[in-house]
């Protein structure tokens, strides 16, 4: 899984360093920090210390129902140990150009996310702004 997020980070920071008038995809991922430091970052682990895949996930509420996103938390980040990640693989669906709310859950808490953003007329994407808990968070940081 490490291997799989560094990857897509690195064909990231490629395709945004070349300069051409090809088209850009909205990120295909959406990706919040967690502080390691925090006391709440204890809730996304299990009971081994492991990041918990069974707690942890993104999800909209789609009817009534929740409609769950692949969801990856990585801990043990080589080149930023202060944070842990929590990525939602379909980002892309975040792009309307309305607030869109999502919410990610772990064991003892749902953090609810409104994101407002939209894709220009290449489809790259564009971020507004997003609220985490009626709480502007322009940094991506869940917990500080």
């Amino acid at each position: 899984m490490k291997r799989f997020l560094s990857i897509i980070l690195l064909f990231a920071v490629i395709a945004c360093n070349k300069k051409s008038d090809k088209c850009v995809v909205p990120p295909p991922f959406f990706t919040l920090f967690i502080t390691k430091s925090a006391p709440e970052y204890q809730n996304f682990l299990n009971d081994k210390g492991e990041a918990d895949k069974e707690n942890v996930y993104f999800y909209q509420m789609v009817n009534n129902n929740e409609k769950k996103y692949q969801t990856f938390l990585s801990i043990d980040n080589p080149d930023n140990k202060e944070y842990a990640l929590v990525v939602m693989v379909n980002g892309e669906i975040l792009y309307t150009g309305k607030l869109e709310t999502l919410y990610l859950k772990n064991k003892a808490k749902t953090y609810k996310i409104e994101f407002l953003g939209e894709l220009g007329n290449c489809e790259e994407a564009y971020f507004k702004e997003m609220y985490i808990d009626g709480v502007k968070n322009n940094d991506f940081i869940l917990i500080k």
